[in-house]
């Protein structure tokens, strides 16, 4: 990579970092202007940005000391975490202001503004990556080392994560040197080459056990501005590491947030205060959408599942009825005379083209409207708005130990990472696997990253049947 090539490097960093920089100040703008309106409209006071537009200035600034602009290998999850972080720094500052200094905007302002940007800010930089992405401005070069079977999972692990803005143009491996590219990316050498200028080298952990881990890094690695390290890739086991130094010697702490008993209360709190707030919206809905299915066959709409919860407990999780009366002597009858469908239910445990289904049911289940029910699971403490998938008894018998007792530690949730990266597409161990990434993993952040994807899955109906 040539000197034209830094210079390129260069130019997508700035491009992505205005393109993203550009998209919050839009929204700031609106949410400042949308603050002053509701309190011309609420108190009468003049509609002021005199002040308040000094937050433009001081939140792309700290977007760029914070590494938001332009987020490359952050990750979904933390560049939503330090996008609320920052923003609630900015306001809470702004707040303090508005009490110290005459004829700065009304504190109502800025609360308004805040929740106006904490919402839509997330929402609008998915827009605007997406169309960078599109007319391929998006990201910059990482050269890839590994042998053939982490090279390709890392190359299909990219495009899963629009966030990161890594693109691979180079691969280096001793197992390629014969080959002239993977998947349409070249490979350019063996484990002990680099390629010039590029600003990002990603290599796999597991595969360079034997070698000398520092002097790779120090020396086949050193022209690299940044370096990822990649543990096995079978499986994302942690994410929350956080490197200690203890008296010279290197240490990765491990959180497991979800077995913090606070974090725990505080999760089930919010929730459970998320769901009254919103009471006297889906209560309503709910009963409209119970009642085309009672008057189709006028039988009960409600349907009872028995699902395994937290330390193996069983429990009826509440979902609109979307199938025939009597469902499930129609599934035995029906696996019993097809083979396929049989093994199409013993691979997903649920049938693409489910003839028991109604029209109505096919409906709710597009928009996963047949779940809203489980709100009340959720009130009752039997289930949370986010976490592992709820499971029937012979599904969670099929399970490996490891993953049923992990499981059962937490609540299980009306949405989860599972849902969120392809619903009904993805089968059982790709569930296992996305579940118990969900329990080591927990934050708050991690929530409200699902919560928010599974509004924008739900919509689009994506994966569901």
């Amino acid at each position: 990579m040539n000197q034209l090539s830094r210079i390129q490097t260069s130019g997508r960093l700035i491009g992505n970092a205005v393109a993203l920089l550009l998209g919050d100040v839009l929204v700031l703008l609106m949410a400042l202007l949308l603050g002053d309106l509701i309190v011309h409209w609420r108190y009468g006071l003049p509609i002021s940005m005199h002040y308040s537009i000094l937050l433009i200035p001081a939140w792309c600034l700290g977007a760029l000391v914070t590494g938001l602009a332009p987020a490359w290998g952050l990750g979904a999850v933390e560049e939503l975490r330090r996008i609320e972080w920052l923003l609630a720094a900015l306001f809470a500052a702004a707040g303090v202001a508005a009490l110290l200094i005459h004829g700065m905007p009304s504190r109502t302002v800025f609360l308004f503004t805040y929740l106006f940007s904490a919402a839509l800010i997330p929402f609008v930089r998915t827009g605007v990556r997406k169309i960078v992405r599109m007319r391929g401005y998006w990201g910059c070069g990482a050269a890839l080392y590994g042998d053939r079977d982490t090279i390709c999972r890392m190359i299909g692990m990219f495009p899963k994560e629009a966030t990161i803005g890594y693109r691979p143009i180079a691969i280096f491996s001793d197992e390629l040197k014969d080959e002239a590219e993977i998947e349409g990316i070249p490979v350019r050498g063996k484990l002990a080459d680099h390629l010039e200028g590029c600003p990002v080298a990603i290599a796999s952990i597991a595969h360079l056990r034997e070698r000398n881990l520092v002097e790779f890094v120090d020396h086949t690695l050193a022209d690299y501005q940044k370096v990822v390290l990649l543990p096995e890739l079978r499986e994302g086991v942690f994410s929350w590491v956080v490197p200690r130094n203890l008296n010279g010697v290197m240490g990765l702490e491990l959180s497991r947030n979800l077995l913090n008993p606070f974090a725990s209360w505080f999760k089930r709190g919010i929730e459970t205060l998320l769901v009254l707030l919103t009471l006297p919206v889906w209560l309503p809905i709910l009963f409209l959408l119970a009642l085309p299915i009672f008057l189709g066959d006028w039988k009960n709409p409600f349907y009872l599942q028995t699902r395994v919860g937290r330390k193996g407990r069983l429990f009826k999780a509440v979902k609109l009825r979307t199938m025939v009366p009597d469902a499930d002597t129609a599934l035995k009858q029906l696996l019993e005379k097809d083979a396929e469908l049989k093994a199409e239910w013993d691979q997903y445990y649920k049938l693409k083209k489910d003839p028991r289904i109604t029209p109505v049911g096919r409906f709710l289940r597009r928009f996963s409207l047949d779940e809203l029910p489980q709100l009340f699971n959720v009130l009752r403490g039997e289930m949370a708005l986010v976490g592992p998938r709820p499971l029937p008894v012979y599904h969670q018998a099929e399970l490996p130990e490891s993953a049923r007792l992990l499981r059962e530690r937490v609540l299980p949730g009306m949405t989860g990472q599972w849902q969120v990266s392809g619903r009904g597409d993805c089968d059982i161990s790709e569930m296992e696997l996305l579940d118990s990434f969900y329990v080591r993993n927990w934050s708050i952040w991690m929530d409200l990253y699902i919560l928010a994807h599974t509004l924008r899955v739900v919509l689009l109906g994506h994966g569901a049947y």
